[in-house]
């Protein structure tokens, strides 16, 4: 009888742990799946890559040119287009129109001061805004050629690749003559602040002349600009060009420059050149830019001319080499014009896309894959960029040597000016044809008077 209650009490708490163990398994189970849920959502967001943005309302057929992003508002877009300028402040989800009635070629925003912002234009000059894009004046006093194809930033000025050179500014609102005057600059960079603002600027075409001498250029400050020509090819034209931090591995600012022959990279501040591998050769690079917290990682794109087989890669080792990072773009048109890479961790990237059928557009993907960034080494400002220059500006070419001046001839004769005057002889001329009339007179005279005359 005392085990009945002891049965009991078993045949009912079995069946009772055997629940909760069944709870507890099912509970397991549904947390696993939850959690497998969750990695695979992060996996999946990964691999999403690339995503439109807001549509821009008005843009129509007309193609997007630059886009640059405000360094201390990553939320802050700006894109150049042929209408004006288009400004996001929600990461692209709607854009603004706060310049038109002209085509904008560069916009950028101030490496000193992150609210500044720049816009190079198509026969307008330069344009700047002190509240990120909001409101825009004109900021071309000076400029000596208003097509202003291409800006670069750095700590004591700014550059601009213009239609008829390079013009230098230390704010951005008052520019001089920067030389290569006879280049149609398309890139400019600032590949070095310290110890002096130094740029490096590609041309795509001559003024007069041809690019048989070079077409990549370098300026250590002073006005006289060198010749780039170790390691790339004759005969190319340059798209664009990139400068990257300093990290605590390499003491100078990493170089990328995108020709019409493939792109190439420089750690020597232009010096030497090394191609980069993993692009197809016939696929021409329009744009590169370098991660702005990280020289090692760097985007590239092309166009492809316009036409369909436009692409997007991405380098890991500081331009090197590249791998296709398209994901998520649309196929058959990613024809990428423009990128711009945010102030942070992971990086955002923005591209524009212009296909060859119209209807450019706006793309932006986190970069989750992305290496960890090196610490990096603060570079110290240099010598300022100076307001004005008093003397011309050298170009690019060998200056010829200073030709002695000719010293003043005297005035001339009574003779001479007659001469002049009544037979358009020049002053040589005239002692010449005196002194052989002379000669002749004084010839005949003497036969004359020998043989005619007699003597006397």
């Amino acid at each position: 009888m005392s085990t009945h209650p002891t049965h009991l009490y078993q045949s009912a708490t079995v069946p009772a742990r055997r629940r909760r163990r069944s709870l507890g398994a099912l509970l397991f189970a549904v947390s696993l799946l939850a959690g497998w849920a969750t990695l695979s959502a992060h996996v999946s967001a990964a691999q999403v890559g690339f995503s439109p943005t807001g549509p821009i309302v008005g843009l129509g057929s007309a193609r997007i040119w630059s886009l640059a992003i405000e360094p201390s508002r990553p939320s802050t877009i700006l894109a150049g287009t042929d209408l004006g300028i288009y400004v996001s402040r929600d990461t692209g989800a709607t854009w603004t129109q706060t310049l038109a009635g002209f085509r904008v070629w560069t916009v950028g925003f101030d490496a000193r001061n992150p609210s500044q912002a720049f816009a190079g234009t198509d026969g307008k000059g330069v344009y700047a805004s002190a509240d990120s894009g909001t409101t825009w004046a004109d900021a071309s006093n000076g400029l000596g050629n208003l097509d202003v194809r291409a800006l670069a930033f750095g700590f004591d000025g700014i550059a601009a690749g213009t239609n008829a050179g390079v013009a230098l500014s230390p704010n951005g609102h008052i520019w001089h003559d920067g030389g290569l005057d006879r280049y149609s600059i398309s890139a400019v960079a600032v590949a070095a602040n310290h110890p002096q603002f130094s740029v490096i600027a590609g041309a795509d075409g001559a003024i007069s002349g041809t690019l048989a001498s070079g077409y990549l250029f370098s300026s250590t400050g002073g006005g006289a600009w060198e010749v780039l020509q170790s390691g790339l090819p004759a005969g190319a034209v340059v798209s664009s060009i990139t400068a990257g931090q300093i990290d605590a591995a390499v003491p100078r600012r990493p170089v990328i420059v995108t020709t019409s022959q493939g792109i190439f990279r420089s750690g020597d501040g232009g010096i030497t050149w090394t191609a980069g591998a993993g692009v197809a050769q016939a696929l021409t690079l329009t744009v590169a830019q370098f991660g702005p917290l990280d020289p090692n990682l760097a985007y590239a794109g092309a166009d492809a001319g316009g036409s369909t087989g436009g692409d997007f890669y991405r380098s890991t080792d500081g331009g090197l080499t590249y791998h296709k990072a398209d994901t998520g773009l649309p196929t058959g048109s990613r024809n990428v014009e423009a990128i711009a890479i945010a102030n942070t961790t992971p990086p955002e990237v923005v591209v524009a896309l212009n296909p060859p059928t119209g209807g450019s557009e706006v793309y932006i993907e986190s970069d989750s894959t992305a290496p960890a960034p090196p610490p990096l080494v603060a570079e110290a400002s240099g010598v300022a960029v100076p307001s004005s220059v008093p003397t011309p500006i050298a170009t690019a070419t060998a200056v010829p040597q200073a030709v002695k001046p000719v010293a003043t001839p005297p005035a001339a004769s009574g003779i001479q000016r007659f001469a002049e005057a009544a037979f358009h002889w020049p002053t040589p001329l005239v002692y010449e044809v005196f002194f052989v009339l002379l000669a002749l007179y004084v010839y005949i005279r003497w036969r004359q008077r020998y043989y005619v005359e007699g003597p006397p």
